[in-house]
């Protein structure tokens, strides 16, 4: 008994809506069954596996055991899985020899063993699965209601998840019948494993942990179709695990969620750009609904970068009390994220995503439409295609070396007349440095490594120094708005010019450190 893949999507029960999903299992077409699942998840005691991100799990399934093995891919919804069959309930790694996934995990329970460290279970889960196979758009679709409890020493933590794997056909049928199912019982997209979460528990947190960026791990010979699927994968793995963190997390990290889900929303809309003209656009509804979750998601972080940064700051320095209403109009992030809005929005960029592979269109297909603003954001001397023309095939290697050459030389001219920028301007080179930046990081596996990393250095450099400056221009907007109902923000105002000026002055050699060196080649 093995698989060489899974592919699965979950979900997180609202309680309120349990009961009707429970009883549209045993409503719809299909059939249904009920079974009990008690399972073991297997690790080090230094977390080996789990940091490998390997889940080694040994589950009781009525009267059989079975041994499964999991590696997460690189998507949002695909995982390796190996699977045996076990006389009882031992454990034995060699069942998965001969697998990638099974060698690896055999030459880290070796050096573990060296060690002295032998796997014990760490975690384990109790749960009622109530589930139904679904025929649906030519493909058949298995969904399953798990309740129970993640088990770690004395600590539990209550599970009520519906999964969609798939068993057959598209993965278009599998992402088409949980949109369906989220939209009616308000479903919200839970990104992490049971061993995920077991693993979590087990450390002493039950909350997501904080997901940053990744640079996108693909091959050296890799063509402009797989570098670009790597990169979404990564963007949108950023995006929906700062999601489930804000949704579920810890609320002294709700900040930070926030500002990781940007980031990941700032790095998508920039590969759109940075790889604009070489692959397939999507659909230019789904651009403008993230742009418009990225400024809502910018409300919160200002207020937040406010009354935890600058306000702080003020407050060391002597100013007067304040009051500063930070957060008081911005949008609740957690609220935002567990909309139907946001949730769809999240579930159809991972549509689109799984549809490049399933589908790549032909050059005779019907074009699709380019997102407004996203040629204006290409760069100045891009070649810029029309929306009704199809991706003209590129070599990697080249188009992106002449790329960042181009990119560079406008930011280099921007050092040349750094004296003379205004605020806007100022804050177009700062976007311009985040997405060179992103661009580099994107391109890192066919570019010499040597010289990524020393331009990477001198970008983030600069892309800090610009983004302080950048929140200090937001304070200052807010106090000149305060100077009316509070004299005291004068004060403020003052403080802010001279650390505004402090900050600009430190800017000018960072830019300059960047301008001199060239953007690294394949």
């Amino acid at each position: 008994m093995e698989k060489s893949s899974e592919i699965e999507l979950k979900f997180m029960v609202p309680a309120a809506a349990r009961a009707a999903v429970a009883t549209e299992l045993q409503r719809a077409a299909g059939s249904f069954s009920r079974e009990t699942l008690d399972a073991s998840y297997l690790d080090t005691l230094d977390r080996r596996l789990a940091r490998a991100g390997i889940s080694w799990r040994l589950r009781r399934e009525g009267r059989r055991w079975v041994q499964t093995l999991k590696v997460a891919g690189a998507g949002a919804i695909e995982r390796f899985e190996h699977e045996a069959i076990r006389p009882d309930a031992t454990h034995d790694a060699t069942e998965h020899a001969g697998t990638p996934a099974g060698d690896r995990l055999a030459t880290l329970l070796s050096r573990a063993r060296q060690d002295g460290l032998e796997p014990v279970v760490r975690f384990r889960t109790e749960v009622r699965r109530s589930k139904r196979s679904i025929r649906t758009r030519g493909a058949v679709v298995e969904v399953a209601l798990d309740e129970g409890r993640l088990l770690a020493g004395e600590r539990s933590l209550r599970l009520r998840e519906l999964e969609f794997e798939l068993v057959s056909g598209p993965v278009s049928a599998l992402l088409a019948l949980a949109e369906r199912w989220r939209k009616r019982f308000g479903l919200i997209l839970e990104p992490r494993s049971k061993s995920e979460r077991g693993d979590r528990l087990a450390e002493g947190s039950p909350f997501p942990e904080l997901r940053k960026a990744a640079r996108p791990a693909y091959s050296s010979r890799a063509g402009v179709a797989d570098a670009f699927g790597a990169v979404l994968d990564e963007c949108v793995t950023q995006m929906i695990r700062n999601a489930a963190g804000l949704t579920e997390g810890d609320p002294a990290l709700r900040v930070e969620h926030v500002h990781q889900m940007r980031v990941a929303i700032r790095r998508l809309r920039s590969a759109l750009r940075i790889f604009l003209g070489w692959v397939p656009p999507p659909p230019a509804v789904l651009v403008e609904e993230l742009r418009g979750l990225f400024a809502t998601l910018g409300e919160a972080r200002d207020s937040d970068v406010l009354g935890s940064g600058v306000a702080a700051a003020l407050a060391e320095a002597g100013a007067p009390p304040l009051r500063v209403p930070t957060g008081t109009s911005a949008a609740d992030p957690v609220a935002t994220v567990r909309s139907d809005s946001t949730q769809h929005l999240l579930l159809a960029w991972i549509a689109w995503r799984e549809g490049l592979d399933e589908a790549p269109p032909a050059a005779t297909d019907p074009p699709q439409q380019v997102a407004p603003g996203t040629e204006a954001e290409a760069g100045a001397g891009d070649a810029q295609p029309s929306p009704t023309a199809p991706p003209t095939p590129v070599d990697l290697h080249g188009a992106a070396a002449k790329r960042l050459r181009r990119w560079h030389r406008r930011i280099a001219a921007d050092e040349k007349a750094f004296d003379t920028l205004d605020e806007e301007a100022l804050h177009g080179l700062r976007k311009r440095v985040k997405r060179q930046r992103y661009a580099v990081e994107f391109f890192a596996p066919v570019l010499n490594r040597r010289a990524t990393e020393r331009y990477l250095k001198s970008l983030a450099a600069l892309q800090d120094r610009m983004g302080e400056l950048n929140d200090l221009f937001v304070a200052r907007a807010l106090y000149q708005s305060l100077v009316r109902q509070e004299p005291a923000a004068w004060f403020a105002l003052g403080w802010l010019a001279a650390r505004i000026a402090e900050v600009r002055a430190s800017v000018g050699p960072a830019l300059r450190a960047l301008a001199k060196l060239d953007p690294p080649t394949a």
